[in-house]
């Protein structure tokens, strides 16, 4: 039997870290006391006592079903979820990393199934998307493990793609765990820092978990946790938030539909409508923009010096390939020159490229270079997951030459044939471009927009397939 958590949220949502405390036992009432009421000329028939009122109990203060309740942590279940972790990109004068806080989004999925033995198989992935910073440089300080909800013992095996056999002690039950973990970096054909955790333990052992937190960068807090049982409150996380995730909280999760991304936005058979032609692989004439520029020695800034609308040269080509799994990877690449006049000067394209669904007219752009972004595209009914990734390279050619290559890289399933790329002129000096990829690299943005929503003026708009 089987049992399937696999849900991805459409949203990312905030973690709540829930102290629970227990009522303090009640004070005791003191009893009653009445005296004899007597009337001044007449004797007494009798003296009426009452009966004195019953001292409460105490209340009990409830004991934590377990080590997170007792240290206030709340067991998240499957789906999307925000959290704070290191960030960094410089180094002090001493070659150390300068610090920061940003904010991280993260994501758990998880399998299990009966092995029919005595035994089941949890399968478990923490994906992490990496912090960009507005200028589109990128980074991120992940690690995670297994953790016992029960006793906040935590564990991770030696070395990744090694099974790692250990031994659990819940109070007087004795667990044989076996356990392994890969891992997957974010790359221009994947989006998230993958870990994936695969758990063989006992049909029984119902109190599995999982977590995730930052470190600081350094090789200790990493390593000091690898092969041991490590109580979760002693893992050196510093000021990152530790995320903990349960088994079957997230076996529990409901599924939550993540929409189409630019649906709003899409036109019905674009390019039919708009009477648009793609072109073939090789080299081509075109209409586009170049700008001079120049390095202020003083700031340290590059400067525009001239923009101006000319013809100029350049070159596409295309590589496809199955990848096995019912997806394959198109790659297309620009390639244009850039000249340097001198150390401080050079003459440059300015160009606005990427990938664009022919019959929806959206383009679906990367977030940064290096690092995919994940989108759903909705056809003919059906709706499916494509990733779209950018990657540049610069060739010294000699004679101040620099041969630059873009690449757009699509994965996508087989049978989508929609997708064609694209070049046309960016209106867009030195002075804008950090302003623009900020607003571009802000996650909070819709990404997704249609070929109306820019304007490439006199330059020519060109598609490729």
């Amino acid at each position: 039997m089987k049992r399937k958590g696999f849900y991805v949220l459409a949203t990312a949502a905030m973690l709540a870290l829930a102290a629970g405390c227990g009522n303090n036992p009640g004070e005791g009432t003191p009893e009653n006391q009445v005296t004899e009421a007597v009337s001044p000329m007449e004797t007494p028939e009798a003296t009426v006592t009452l009966e004195p009122t019953a001292t409460p109990a105490p209340t009990a203060t409830p004991v934590p079903a377990n080590y997170m309740e007792a240290n206030g942590i709340e067991v998240l279940g499957a789906g999307w979820h925000s959290y704070t972790g290191y960030i960094s990109r410089e180094l002090d004068e001493a070659g150390n990393r300068i610090l920061d806080l940003g904010e991280y989004e993260c994501s758990f999925e998880v399998e299990e199934e009966d092995n029919g033995d005595g035994t089941k198989t949890i399968e478990a992935t923490l994906n992490v998307i990496p912090y960009v910073y507005e200028d589109g440089v990128w980074v991120y300080a992940v690690m995670g493990g297994f953790v016992d909800l029960q006793s906040g013992k935590a564990f991770t095996p030696m070395a990744a793609e090694m099974e790692q056999s250990t031994a659990l002690k819940q109070g007087e039950k004795n667990y044989e765990l076996r356990m392994a973990y890969s891992i997957q970096k974010a790359s221009s054909t994947y989006p998230y820092h993958t870990q994936r955790y695969t758990l063989i333990c006992p049909s029984d052992y119902e109190d599995a978990g999982f977590y995730l937190t930052g470190f600081d960068m350094t090789d200790e807090p990493y390593t000091e946790r690898l092969g041991l049982w490590k109580i979760l409150n002693f893992i050196r996380h510093g000021d990152s938030e530790l995320l903990v995730f349960g088994v079957n909280e997230a076996l529990a999760t409901e599924p939550e539909k993540r929409p189409v991304d630019g649906a709003e936005l899409a036109v019905e058979n674009y390019f039919e409508a708009n009477g648009l032609s793609t072109m073939g692989e090789g080299e081509y004439t075109w209409q586009g923009i170049e700008e001079l520029r120049r390095l202020n020695t003083e700031t340290g800034e590059v400067e525009t010096v001239s923009v101006e609308e000319k013809e100029m040269k350049g070159s596409f080509a295309v590589e496809e390939a199955s990848l096995g799994d019912g997806t394959k990877q198109i790659k297309g690449t620009f390639t244009y020159m850039v000249e340097m006049l001198s150390a401080e000067e050079a003459k440059t394209p300015l160009i606005k490229s990427g990938i664009v669904d022919k019959k929806t007219g959206l383009v679906y752009p990367p977030q940064t270079y290096n690092v995919a972004e994940r989108y759903v595209v909705e056809k003919d009914g059906e709706e499916f997951f494509i990733s779209v990734g950018a990657e540049i390279s610069e060739e010294d050619m000699g004679d101040g030459k620099i041969r630059t290559s873009l690449s757009f890289v699509l994965i996508c399933p087989e049978d989508y044939g929609d997708a064609v790329f694209f070049q046309t002129g960016k209106y867009e000096t030195a002075e804008d471009s950090t302003h623009d990829e900020a607003e571009e690299n802000m996650r909070d943005k819709i990404r997704v927009y249609s070929l109306n929503d820019f304007d490439h003026g006199e330059t020519d708009l060109l598609f490729f397939r």
